[in-house]
């Protein structure tokens, strides 16, 4: 976890623990955003990487029950379960900014999100394979269908 402590205050970023390597598919227009900034709503700029990283860092890597919320859902690897008031108070900006940020992240492939009235689920379809620590491939069972035909480095 990454804090920051500029001017007395403390957020969080989550990083994704229990991997040793990734493989994605990014486009330029992803690879852009990555390289660039958000600024949360008191002005402090936050790399795009390390909000994607702690998005990615909410991915079950097991079947089994998200943990964390007042509505736990039984993920299956790959997914996440969010919660956009969790992300506006974790990332210091308000539940539009929030939900903004996500649905650009939607319009660049990065990640694809299903919302309810009980909770709400995100999957990366980015994301085509990761090596756990134990040496085992996971294929991302959420990849889109047009991306199934590349293969992975």
């Amino acid at each position: 976890m990454q804090e920051n402590t500029k001017d007395k205050e403390k957020y969080r970023f989550m990083y994704p623990t229990g991997i040793e390597t990734f493989a994605f598919i990014f486009s330029e227009g992803v690879l852009q955003w990555l390289h660039g900034t958000t600024t949360d709503d008191d002005g402090r700029e936050i790399g795009n990487f390390t909000l994607f990283g702690d998005l990615l860092a909410r991915m079950a890597l097991a079947d089994g029950t998200a943990k964390g919320f007042h509505r736990p859902l039984t993920l299956s690897v790959g997914q996440a379960q969010y919660s956009e008031e969790q992300l506006s108070t974790q990332w210091n900006m308000g539940r539009k900014r929030i939900r903004r940020l996500l649905d650009g992240l939607e319009r660049l492939e990065l990640i694809d999100t299903y919302r309810s009235r009980v909770a709400s689920v995100m999957t990366f379809p980015c994301l085509l394979q990761w090596m756990a620590k134990d040496g085992s491939i996971v294929s991302n069972p959420f990849i889109h269908k047009q991306r199934e035909r590349i293969e992975p480095l």
